[in-house]
This record gives C-alpha cells, structure tokens and sequence, in this order.
C-alpha cells in the first residue's frame, strides 16, 4: 500500500462526541469515517447505495481490517483517502486516515465488499465498473 494512489479524499472533524473515556476517538469510529468517505466518493462518481438498491443490487461489506496506528483527539482535522480495486466479484477499498496537522497516518483499513442481487453474490453491474474507471485514468 505504500505506492496507493487515492484518487479521492475528504476532510472531516474529531467531534467530541466520537471520543472515548481515555480523550481519544472510540475505535468503531474509524470504520464510520471510512465508510462516510466511500460514500462520499459514490457520489463523486454519480452513484448511490439507495439508487444500486433500486436496480437490485445491494453493495455489502464482506470484511474489514483496520490498522491503528496514532489516536486522534477531539477537535483534530483529519484526511479521508479512498482507493478501490476490483477483484473478481469483490470490490476492495484501501483506505488511510491522515491527521492534517503533520501528515501522520493515523489509521489503515482494507474493506472488502461484494454486490448481492436476490440474496446471491454477483459480478459488480457494469456501471459501477465504469463509473469506477472515471477515478483512474489512463
């Protein structure tokens, strides 16, 4: 993952609610700011779970990991980054949580995610491929 290229990003806000007794942002957090960011990133793209949903497709997470590797603390300005890969029916999003402040990376995830249709795993519908193109060109 050194050489990723995170073809999208967003900025976002420790709120204080996120944090936990010991000052820090709450582990189950960080899978929330990932998440935020990949569907951020669907409407960069043009899509949407809601509008996926309705042509019979459901986008799932099969599995996640998630590196932590410095806390961030109420009121920190943190950076977002998505990167996405298709692997035969999964989709695997590379994600990294950068504090703005000094760059560090606070936070690695790799999410894997697999579209259902009728309760089964399918090949992800050709326009979610495509759109996914627009974000690597060349």
């Amino acid at each position: 993952m050194r050489d990723m290229i995170y073809p999208f990003e967003i900025e976002l806000d420790v709120r204080d609610y996120e944090l936990d007794a010991q000052g820090i942002v709450n582990n189950a957090n960080y899978q929330h700011y990932f998440e935020h960011a990949r569907h951020e990133l669907l409407r960069k793209i043009s899509l949407s779970f809601v509008g996926l949903h309705e042509a019979g497709f459901d986008w799932v997470v099969h599995r996640v990991e998630i590196d932590y590797k410095k806390p961030l603390r109420s009121g920190e300005r943190f950076r977002v980054k998505v990167a996405a890969e298709q692997k035969g029916v999964r989709f695997i999003f590379h994600q990294k949580i950068e504090r703005v402040s000094d760059g560090a990376v606070t936070t690695t995830g790799k999410i894997s995610s697999v579209f259902m249709q009728n309760g089964r795993p399918v090949r992800p519908p050709q326009l979610v491929i495509d759109a996914y193109k627009t974000l690597y060109p060349g």
